[in-house]
C-alpha cells in the first residue's frame, strides 16, 4: 500500500505541481512529509486511520523522492513506537500508541492495522500549528491529498486530531459511492477538568451499508490522557459492531 500511496504522489507531482507552487510562491514551507505510517494489514479488516493537523518533522527526517517528497514512513514508525527521541513528548504519538495498545489488546499487534498521516502534507519550520486558511485550502481542497489517501486505503474509521480549524474542509469531503451521512454527534465531551470537541460523521452507500465513520476531537496535546484515551475507546468499540 505505500508503493499505491507514493505513486499517487507522483502522479499529482506533490510539490511540484501547479497547486504546490501558487501555495508555495513566496518559498516558506518545507517539502511535503509523505503519509508517516501504514500497517502491513491495513487492508485486512479492523482498520483505523490517525490524521494529525499539519505534518511536523522537517525535511531531513527521511529520503527525498523523486525531488518531490520526503519519505517519512521509518520516521513516523519509530514515533509511534516511541523510539524517536521526541515521541514520548508529542502526544500525537504517544496517545496513539495508548489507543492502540488498549483497543488491539497489544500494541504489536495493532500497529499492524492502523495508519497515520495528516491533512495538511507542508510545513512552515515550525512544531506548533500555524497553518494559514490559504494553506489549507490549497491542500486540502484544491489538491485533495488527504482525501486521494483515504480513497485509497478505504479506512472503516477515521480520527482526525484537527480540532475545529479544519471543521469546514472536512465536513466538504464525500467517499466515493456515498450518497448520504449522518452527524450522530457534534458536542464537547469531558476530558479531565477541560471541554473536548466531539463529532462522529457516519457515511452510507446506496444500499444503506456504512462507507466509514469520522471522528474529529482536539488534538490530544495537553488533554489529560486517560478520559482521552478512554473516550477514544469507547468510540472505537462501539462503531466496531458497525463496521466489521
Amino acid at each position: 500500500m505505500k508503493n499505491v500511496i507514493f505513486k499517487m504522489y507522483q502522479d499529482i507531482s506533490i510539490g511540484n505541481n501547479e497547486i504546490c507552487n501558487e501555495c508555495n510562491k513566496d518559498g516558506d514551507m518545507e517539502r511535503p512529509l509523505s503519509i508517516y505510517y501504514i500497517g502491513e494489514k491495513f487492508e485486512d479488516g479492523d482498520s483505523i486511520f490517525f490524521v494529525g493537523k499539519t505534518a511536523v518533522g522537517g525535511e531531513s527526517i527521511g529520503e527525498v523522492i523523486a525531488n518531490s517528497f520526503t519519505d517519512a514512513t521509518d520516521f513516523g514508525e519509530e514515533s509511534i513506537d516511541g523510539e524517536e527521541e521526541n515521541s514520548i513528548v508529542r502526544a500525537f504519538y504517544s496517545y496513539t500508541h495508548a489507543i492502540i495498545e488498549s483497543y488491539y489488546g497489544d500494541y504489536e499487534t495493532g500497529k499492524k492495522f492502523i495508519a497515520l498521516s495528516n491533512i495538511v502534507k507542508c510545513n512552515n519550520g515550525t512544531t506548533n500549528d500555524t497553518t494559514s486558511n490559504s494553506v489549507k485550502d490549497f491542500c486540502i481542497n484544491k489538491l485533495g491529498v488527504i482525501w486521494k489517501e483515504v480513497e485509497l486505503l478505504s479506512p472503516k474509521r477515521v480520527i482526525f486530531y484537527t480540532y475545529k480549524e479544519y471543521d469546514n474542509f472536512i465536513d466538504s469531503f464525500r467517499p466515493k459511492n456515498c450518497v448520504r451521512f449522518e452527524d450522530l454527534s457534534n458536542k464537547n465531551i469531558k476530558i479531565g477538568n477541560k471541554n473536548c470537541l466531539w463529532w462522529h460523521r457516519r457515511f452510507f452507500d446506496k444500499e444503506d451499508v456504512i462507507i466509514c465513520d469520522f471522528l474529529r476531537l482536539n488534538h490530544p496535546q495537553r488533554m489529560y490522557k486517560d478520559d482521552y484515551v478512554d473516550s477514544v475507546l469507547d468510540w472505537l468499540n462501539e462503531t466496531k459492531s458497525k463496521n466489521l
